[in-house]
C-alpha cells in the first residue's frame, strides 16, 4: 500500500514537470517570435510627435447654440494664395486680435481688394481674418481656422480684425466701432475666447495698432467691457425670452386644465 502511494507521488510530480517544461517552452517560443516581429521596426519619434499636433478646425470648436447672433458678414474668401491666404490651417484659436489699417479714408472693398492683388504684385504677405468698414460693413477675408498675415508671431493662435478709419489719429467711426463690438462679441463666443485674449496687435509686438486704442488706454479697455457687457446683455435677451415661453407655456397648460373641469 506504501509502495502504490509512492507511486502514485512520483507519477503526479513527474506530469507537473513536463507542464512547466511545455509551458516555458510557449512562453519562450512567444518571446522570440516578438523579437523578431519587431526586427526593423525602430520608432518613427518625429512621426509620434507630429500626431500629437491638434490643428484647429471651426466644425470641433464652436458651441451648437449662441447667445450672441451672428453680426452680418459679407463672405469674401480670398483665394488661396502664398501671399494674402497660405491656406495653413491654425494650431489653436486662443486670441482675437484688432487692428487698425495704416491707410486712412479706404474702404473695407479696397482693402479686400488690395489684399486679394497680392497674389498677383507678389510684393509683400498681407491680409486679415475680417475687415471692418467705416459704415460697418464686415468682409470676411480668410476663414476663421486659417492663418491669415496680420498678428506677426500670433498667427499661428488668432484671428485678425483689420478696421477703416477716416484720419490719423486712429479713431473708428460710431459705425465700425458698433460692427466691431458685435463681431468680437459673437466671435469670442463661438471660439470661447475671454476678455483678457481680446487683444491689440500692439500687445503682441509693441507696434501702434490699432493708434487710437494704444494712444487711449481707457478707451481700449472700455472697448472690451463693451463687447462683454454685449455678449451678457445678449444671454440675458435668450434667457428672458425662454422665460416668457415658458410661463406662456404653464398659462396654456392651466386654462386646458381649468376648461376639462368645466366639462
Amino acid at each position: 500500500m506504501e509502495n502504490e502511494n509512492r507511486n502514485r507521488r512520483k507519477k503526479t510530480r513527474h506530469t507537473l514537470f513536463w507542464i512547466i517544461v511545455i509551458e516555458f517552452t510557449l512562453a519562450a517560443a512567444g518571446l522570440v517570435f516578438l523579437v523578431l516581429s519587431q526586427q526593423g521596426k525602430q520608432p518613427d519619434l518625429l512621426l509620434d510627435m507630429d500626431s500629437t499636433i491638434e490643428y484647429f478646425t471651426e466644425e470641433i470648436q464652436t458651441e451648437p447654440d449662441l447667445f450672441v447672433p451672428a453680426p452680418e458678414i459679407d463672405e469674401q474668401l480670398l483665394p488661396v494664395n502664398e501671399y494674402s491666404r497660405p491656406g495653413t490651417k491654425l494650431r489653436a484659436l486662443n486670441y482675437i486680435v484688432i487692428h487698425y489699417l495704416g491707410n486712412p479714408n479706404t474702404t473695407a472693398q479696397e482693402n479686400h481688394d488690395y489684399f486679394e492683388s497680392l497674389k498677383d504684385l507678389k510684393n509683400v504677405s498681407m491680409s486679415a481674418n475680417y475687415v471692418v468698414g467705416m459704415e460697418g460693413e464686415i468682409i470676411h477675408c480668410v476663414p476663421d481656422n486659417e492663418v491669415a498675415y496680420a498678428s506677426n508671431r500670433a498667427n499661428n493662435y488668432s484671428i485678425s480684425v483689420e478696421n477703416c478709419h477716416p484720419d490719423k489719429s486712429g479713431r473708428f467711426t460710431q459705425e465700425t466701432y458698433t460692427s466691431l463690438v458685435k463681431l468680437v462679441a459673437y466671435l469670442s463666443e463661438k471660439y470661447g475666447i475671454d476678455r483678457e485674449h481680446i487683444i491689440r496687435h500692439y500687445d503682441v509686438t509693441g507696434k501702434d495698432c490699432p493708434k487710437y486704442f494704444v494712444d487711449h488706454e481707457d478707451k481700449w479697455e472700455s472697448f472690451r467691457d463693451d463687447v462683454m457687457n454685449y455678449r451678457k446683455q445678449c444671454k440675458q435677451e435668450v434667457l428672458d425670452a425662454l422665460e416668457e415661453e415658458r410661463s406662456r407655456e404653464t398659462e396654456y397648460h392651466e386654462l386646458q386644465e381649468f376648461l376639462a373641469t368645466q366639462n
